[in-house]
């Protein structure tokens, strides 16, 4: 279905012939993608990856979400909700049990999970597509990445682990002047803990009063905090060469003026960087020999900060983002979706990107119930990326399942702030009960400020 313009936009704005712009577009893509006829297994263990089933299946395709099962049996019953009556859905187990039957597909994993099944289909050749024993590897076996990075210069900012908060505390003391972050091995995001205090010395004595109070008895990492800009870049490869790269700068904290607890992502912008710039070269680029060896297809990532020292590794996520990639795909990908994942699983992708900034905000409800309306206008339809939805008759609602996303608004612009007022009015115009978004993308006033970062990469050279 095909969306026009709302009539109440003004054609004399620059915003309604921006927004009049990506309606057009998105029209045209979807008329173009008709002509194909391509089958596309999503497996999922979150339903990260519901929208770009929706997406594909709006495009023509056959597609099944392949859902590995939640652990959380609190969650059982809203977690089986999501993606109901949108889109077919069947359990990994069986699609993977039955997997000749989708031999002509194209296997799209969504996140890191379901390792043995991943590589039980590489090894018999389906097209397989993120996922896999490398990828979560270098996720969840902390150790194991920091190795191979280090291996191409990549160092952490100086961190220790600790399973015991007595000789943590001691350690604190003994380095009372360094300022340092708490990372638990096993937690929820939000329990990730920075200091709020600027004075390296405050901050210290922040995280040791911080310590006393833990409940989580989990193994953790004390990271030391580093002055710079930080960042995230990623580059796609094809047989082991560099194909396209951009990055991603985003703020995790969910409420505006980066108060409140840490989150996946509460938004971000997008935007494509050239291979051969400094960003690339200092980060993934030194990485581009294992790569290389690898004979690797998929996305290659660091997450890192620019320091008057240099630049410091923090992890590596090669699998599909928070927002990073539904941000990309939707705002600044010129071709249909379909044809970009089989080009990507196929080994003959071009990227043909828009210049430009994508920006992505989530919306969230403070307390995830199943059951509440969610509305929106059909102008807005292709500007949105649902996560935790389902349907039922003519009604789209919540499934309460993944607390820190229902939905992304999505939009398109030429500099950040014009990408942020176009995505803060998709944003505007989703209505569900107890909405949450931040409003500040593109404000200045806060610590994560991405305005203030890209001015920064760019004045220091590496943009």
């Amino acid at each position: 279905m095909r969306h026009a313009a709302p009539p109440s936009f003004d054609a004399r704005t620059p915003r309604a012939l921006l927004a009049a712009h990506r309606v057009r577009k998105a029209s045209v893509l979807y008329s173009h993608s008709q002509t194909l006829d391509m089958r596309f297994v999503v497996a999922t263990r979150h339903f990260a990856g519901l929208g770009f089933a929706l997406r594909l299946q709006e495009e023509g395709h056959e597609v099944v979400v392949a859902f590995a099962g939640t652990d959380d049996r609190r969650l059982e019953e809203n977690y089986a909700l999501v993606g109901n009556g949108m889109v077919a859905k069947q359990p990994l187990a069986d699609v993977v049990r039955d997997r000749e039957s989708w031999r002509d597909a194209v296997w799209l994993w969504d996140e890191n999970h379901s390792v043995d099944a991943n590589e039980l289909l590489r090894s018999e050749g389906f097209r397989v597509f993120l996922g896999g024993r490398y990828a979560d590897t270098m996720e969840h076996d902390r150790d194991a990445c920091l190795t191979l990075v280090g291996a191409y210069g990549l160092q952490p900012p100086l961190s220790r682990p600790f399973s015991d908060k007595a000789l943590a505390l001691a350690f604190l003391e003994e380095n009372a002047s360094t300022a340092y972050a708490y990372k638990p091995d096993v937690g929820e995001t939000y329990e990730t803990w920075l200091p709020q205090s600027d004075n390296p010395a405050d901050a210290n004595l922040e995280l040791r009063q911080h310590l006393q109070t833990l409940t989580n008895t989990a193994a953790f990492v004390l990271q030391e905090v580093k002055d710079g800009i930080e960042t995230n870049v990623e580059v796609w490869f094809q047989n082991g060469e560099p194909v396209f790269a951009f990055m991603a700068l985003e703020s995790k904290r969910k409420l505006t003026g980066d108060l409140g607890d840490f989150c996946g992502c509460a938004f971000d912008f997008t935007f494509v960087v050239p291979l051969e710039s400094r960003i690339v070269q200092e980060s993934v680029g030194r990485l581009f020999p294992e790569y290389r060896k690898m004979n690797y297809t998929g996305f290659g990532d660091a997450n890192f900060i620019v320091s008057r020292d240099g630049i410091w590794f923090f992890e590596k996520c090669e699998r599909f983002g928070y927002n990073a990639h539904p941000n990309l795909l939707w705002n600044l990908n010129r071709a249909p979706l379909g044809e970009t994942f089989a080009a990507l699983a196929n080994g003959t992708f071009i990227p043909d990107f828009a210049p430009g900034f994508g920006a992505s905000i989530t919306l969230y409800m403070d307390h995830p119930v199943a059951g509440k309306v969610v509305q929106y206008p059909s102008a807005v339809s292709r500007n949105i990326y649902p996560y935790d939805v389902y349907r039922e008759g003519d009604q789209l609602l919540t499934a309460g399942y993944y607390g820190d996303a229902l939905l992304l608004a999505c939009a398109f612009g030429y500099t950040i702030p014009t990408a942020w007022e176009a995505a803060i009015e998709v944003a505007s115009s989703v209505k569900f009960a107890g909405r949450a978004y931040r409003l500040d993308g593109a404000g200045t006033d806060y610590p994560s400020s991405p305005l203030r970062r890209y001015e920064a990469l760019t004045a220091m050279g590496y943009l």
